[in-house]
This record gives C-alpha cells, sequence and structure tokens, in this order.
C-alpha cells in the first residue's frame, strides 16, 4: 500500500509555473533547464540517504520484535513455573496442616501416657511435682522410676512426634523457596518484556517518523521532477511550434502555387499542450475501477475511445468517439518523444491503421490507463502489455 501512495504521488505534477500559464512568449532558457535538473539530483540525492535510514531502522525494528516474541515466551514459560510452584506450595501446606494434626495428635497420646501412669501409681501431690518439673513430664518420669515403662509403651508415639516435626520443617522451607525464587523468576522475566516492549514501540515510531520524512522528500522530488519537465515540454513546444510555422508557411507557398490542398486542423500546430496532457492523464486516473461498457463515455463505465474522450474533454480538446478517428486527431509522434496524455493506439495488425482496435492514455514510465474490454475495469497497463502498438498520438488543441 505504502508502494502505491508513492507512486500516486509521483504521478502528480505540481502546478505549472505563472510562465506556462500566462502565453509567456519567451520560452525557458537552458540555463532554466539545467538549474531544474540540479535540484532533481539534489533531491534524488536526499531521497536516496533517507530511504537508507529507513531501511536500517526498519531492520533494527525487526530484531527488536524477535526478541521481543523471544522474552515474552519466557515469560509465559516463567510465569507457568510460578503457578506450578503456588500450587505445589498450596500442597505442602496441605502436608503441612497434615503433620500438625499428627504433630498435636502424639503429643496428646503422650500426655495421656502420663496420666494413665499418675493414676495408677500416684497422687495428687506426685501430679503436681511431674507439672512442675522444670524440665517437663519426661524428666519427672525418669525421676520416679517410669522412664523405662514410658519408654517400652511411648516410644512409637515419640517416634512419629519426632517425625512430623522434621516432615513440617522440610516442608515449609522447601516449598517457600521454591515459591519465593519461581515469584523473583517472574517479576525478572516482567521487567524484561516491559523494556523490549518499550523498545520497540520507541523504534515503531521512529521509522514511522522516518517514513513521513522519506514520503515528503519524495513528494518534493516529484514536484522538482514535474518543474523539470514542464520547462523541457515548454521549450520543446517553443522549438516545435517555430518549425511548425516555417513548414505551414512553406506549405502555404507551395499550396499558392499549386492549389489548394485540404489539411487536418491540428497540421497548423504542435498538438496539445504538456499542460493539457498532465490533466488528461490525471482526470483519467480519477477513473480507476470504473468498469468497460461497450460505448460508454462515462460517468459510470467506459469503452476505450470513450475513456480517452472524456479524459481529453477536461483539458479543452475535443475528440470523437471511435478509435480510427481519434488516430488521426492529432500529429503523431515517436516512442521516445512521449509526453503523459499522449494516445497508444493497438492495431491487429501494426502496418495497418484500419486493424486499430484499442486506444489508452499514456501517464509516464512506460504506464498507461485504458479500459480493456468487456468484464474488466479502468486500471493501469504497461504500454507494452496489450500487444500490437502501432503509435501515439498527441491530441490537437
Amino acid at each position: 500500500m505504502l508502494g502505491c501512495g508513492l507512486l500516486a504521488a509521483v504521478s502528480l505534477p505540481a502546478a505549472p509555473p505563472r510562465w506556462q500559464l500566462e502565453s509567456n512568449p519567451s520560452p525557458p532558457t537552458q540555463a532554466q533547464i539545467n538549474a531544474a535538473e540540479n535540484q532533481v539530483r539534489q533531491h534524488q540525492a536526499a531521497l536516496g540517504a533517507e530511504q537508507g535510514k529507513l531501511s536500517a531502522a526498519s531492520t533494527m525494528l525487526g530484531r527488536l520484535q524477535t526478541q521481543a516474541e523471544v522474552l515474552t515466551e519466557r515469560y509465559d514459560e516463567v510465569q507457568v513455573n510460578e503457578q506450578r510452584a503456588a500450587s505445589a506450595y498450596q500442597v505442602t501446606e496441605a502436608s503441612l496442616s497434615q503433620a500438625r494434626r499428627q504433630e498435636d495428635a502424639s503429643q496428646s497420646a503422650l500426655a495421656g501416657l502420663a496420666a494413665e501412669e499418675f493414676e495408677s501409681g500416684g497422687g495428687f501431690d506426685s501430679l503436681t511435682a511431674m507439672l512442675g518439673d522444670a524440665s517437663g513430664p519426661q524428666a519427672y518420669l525418669n525421676q520416679v522410676g517410669l522412664g523405662q515403662v514410658l519408654a517400652q509403651s511411648g516410644t512409637d508415639t515419640l517416634a512419629a512426634n519426632q517425625a512430623n516435626e522434621a516432615v513440617a520443617r522440610v516442608f515449609r522451607a522447601q516449598a517457600r523457596e521454591l515459591l519465593t525464587a519461581q515469584q523473583a523468576d517472574l517479576r525478572a522475566a516482567n521487567d524484561l518484556k516491559l523494556a523490549i516492549r518499550a523498545a520497540v514501540a520507541r523504534q515503531t515510531a521512529f521509522v514511522a517518523s522516518t517514513k513521513d520524512s522519506r514520503n515528503s522528500l519524495a513528494r518534493e522530488l516529484a514536484s522538482a521532477q514535474a518543474h523539470e519537465s514542464a520547462l523541457q515540454a515548454a521549450r520543446q513546444a517553443a522549438l516545435a511550434a517555430a518549425a511548425a510555422q516555417a513548414a505551414a508557411a512553406a506549405a502555404a507557398a507551395a499550396a499558392g502555387s499549386q492549389g489548394s490542398t485540404q489539411v487536418p486542423p491540428w497540421a497548423w500546430g504542435s498538438g496539445a499542450t504538456a499542460t493539457q496532457g498532465d490533466i488528461a492523464a490525471n482526470w483519467a486516473l480519477t477513473q480507476l475501477g470504473k468498469p468497460y461498457q461497450w460505448g460508454a463515455t462515462g460517468p459510470g463505465s467506459y469503452d476505450c475511445s470513450g475513456l480517452t474522450m472524456e479524459a481529453w474533454a477536461q483539458a479543452g480538446v475535443q475528440l470523437l468517439h471511435y478509435t480510427g478517428y481519434q488516430w488521426e486527431e492529432g500529429p503523431h509522434v515517436p516512442l521516445n518523444e512521449l509526453q503523459r496524455g499522449d494516445l497508444l493506439f493497438y492495431a491487429t495488425n501494426t502496418a495497418d491503421p484500419s486493424t486499430i482496435h484499442h486506444v489508452g492514455i499514456y501517464i509516464g514510465n512506460g504506464m498507461m490507463v485504458d479500459a480493456p474490454y468487456t468484464g474488466a475495469f479502468v486500471r493501469i497497463d504497461s504500454m507494452y502489455q496489450p500487444g500490437g502498438l502501432i503509435g501515439a498520438v498527441r491530441p490537437a488543441g
């Protein structure tokens, strides 16, 4: 889409200079043309430099976008790992709760043993001594000679109590360490993701700015090229007009001596001006996309000669609605001297103008606008694409 936009921008010339609109009898000098050519070269150099800058910026943007994809995927991986660690920690908390319940149960069992021992062989004073002992019930039982009994009957309970405490400590430490590490990784990955996205955004803005600058330079180049072309066309038209006047005078002199001879009205001039050709070509470009219809002259559809007739009508030149007649409605021009707006004709036999069957409007750079055939639409084609190019005509002004 960008390339198409540039083509349209370059194809549309700048407004013609005042001398071209005021019928100034003095054509542009060669020095003016040389200056215009120099301006074109300067604009081409500036555009080339900006295009190189844009290419480098676009390459860097591509690299940053690739890095962003890699880091985003890394972030997604770490996020999944953090979710797994959180799930594992929840499972660990559940296991820890179970271990604590078992620890409480084993402590209750131990207290039950002490109570049974008290009930079977002691009294209130002994219970008071056991509970008041600074080293706890176990020390008291040892003092009164009950350690062996307790060891025999409570071995499993004490072992289970110690095991449950160890399990609780391991579960708590490992699960929290894993979760903490994964949360740290997630924060780091998120920071990298945000940083690279910010870099991509900055580079994208730089590329857009560079494109705007490049497009502005392209428009300036198009304007300079149009100005140069207008100067060249005006100088050539002035020289051709002088030659045509000389030829007309000679023809008139010959006609006076040999009797009157019928000549076409355009024979006394050199065809329409470059400005008129630009008007016709630019108007034809506004009709792109409208359907071909046999015998139609617009505004909704056209056949080939109907399109060319209406295009040149915008420039003040009246053509007949028939390719055979339009072939005769202006001087024939060599293909290496084409101007925008010139008519290109196609024939089944390029040696016989009576076989002409198609016409298009030249828009520059080897391209034309035409209404090709039934089922197609007004479009831009290569001037050589249809085949059978017999010649070109510059409609008479």
